[in-house]
């Protein structure tokens, strides 16, 4: 079974995650997998998720109402539990775009406006301790809290009043503003895809063409992964011990393989998937081991085998943008093992991320 997070910026302005069967038809029971009852906090613009057990996280990008909701399964469909963060919680919290949780117990959070990846404790709603190494290398900083990660420029148009200090690369992550950024407070490229691996927090640095590395622990830098194909990656899956990189600025996927021992230093990922995209989205290991590509602009899910070689259009005509891809095992929603396991483990079918991607 498939599912795909829509943008809900299109024409349909779909704000849910759309259910496929294997063979890609769309569910004919329940297609959408969140209950959209009217007493649920309405989602716009929703973005990365992560099952874990019976629980659905999901992110909510719109600026004015930045959050992640948790979702609780009933039956073949997802029903609302709640505001698990919102911006009130954490200031760092401006428009997420993707989220996993560790083994830790702890939520970790993309944020696009403030260029930060952010720790939450879900169970009280309040951020985690600034990380480690921030406060040991920047005794006198001020960052935001929850911050695990931290951007290369603080002074954004959306971080308020308190305004975090610099974090040099490549400690921090870079930051390009959007020419109406004094205007509208966006970013043209900040902080992406992110995933929780081993002890290790692996993140799409956009504006800085790599993926980098950071113990979830301490937050301190171990690793970069570059290559000339990576240009503004943007999402990231975890397959048994393969990292999968979206590289959105060449249309390319890459993979990187993660070592048993801890990733350090300058790394390179191959090519899969060379340039033949058009702004890829999520994408996702089949049950059948070939990897599927969702594209934006085409509204589609694209096959190619692990090697890269094209294989056909998957899923056409999609009413929305699709933006995060996952595969669950085929015992239908019921029963299926979390995002998260499957992807730890190698088993199933990786998600992000979400899964996560993952």
């Amino acid at each position: 079974m498939w599912w795909i997070s829509y943008r809900g910026e299109g024409k349909a302005g779909v704000d849910n995650i759309g259910v496929f069967e294997d063979d890609g038809t769309p569910r004919a029971k329940h297609p959408l997998l969140l209950d959209p009852s009217p007493k649920a906090h309405a989602l716009h613009i929703p973005r990365g998720f992560a099952l874990v057990g019976d629980d659905l996280y999901i992110a909510n990008a719109w600026r004015r109402d930045s959050h992640v909701a948790r979702y609780r399964r009933r039956g073949d469909n997802f029903h609302y539990a709640g505001i698990v963060v919102a911006t009130k919680h954490v200031a760092a919290m401006v428009h997420p775009f993707d989220v996993d949780l560790g083994d830790d117990g702890r939520l970790y959070v993309s944020c696009q406006d403030t260029n930060t990846v952010i720790a939450v404790l879900p169970k009280v709603r309040r951020p985690a301790a600034v990380a480690i190494h921030l406060r040991k290398k920047f005794p006198n900083g001020n960052f935001l809290p929850g911050t695990l990660v931290a951007s290369a420029q603080g002074r954004l148009p959306e971080v308020g009043n308190r305004v975090p200090r610099d974090v040099p690369q490549p400690q921090g992550l870079g930051v390009v503003l959007d020419v109406l950024a004094a205007v509208e407070g966006r970013l043209s490229d900040a902080v992406r895809g992110i995933v929780v691996h081993r002890q290790h927090l692996y993140v799409a640095d956009e504006a800085g063409d790599t993926v980098k590395v950071f113990e979830v622990g301490s937050g301190r830098l171990v690793a970069r992964i570059k290559g000339k194909r990576i240009k503004k990656p943007v999402h990231l899956t975890v397959h048994g011990d393969t990292l999968y990189i979206g590289a959105a600025g060449t249309g390319s996927i890459l993979a990187y393989d993660i070592p048993k021992d801890t990733p350090f230093g300058k790394l390179k990922a191959r090519v899969v998937i060379d340039g033949r995209l058009t702004a890829p989205s999520g994408f996702a290991i089949g049950p059948d081991g070939d990897l599927y590509v969702a594209e934006r602009l085409t509204q589609r899910v694209r096959r190619f085998s692990r090697e890269g070689k094209k294989k056909g259009t998957f899923i056409d005509g999609l009413p929305d943008m699709p933006e995060f891809l996952v595969h669950v095992p085929d015992k239908g929603v019921k029963g299926a093992p979390s995002l998260r396991s499957m992807t730890r483990s190698g088993s199933g079918s990786a998600t992000k991320r979400s899964t996560r991607k993952r």
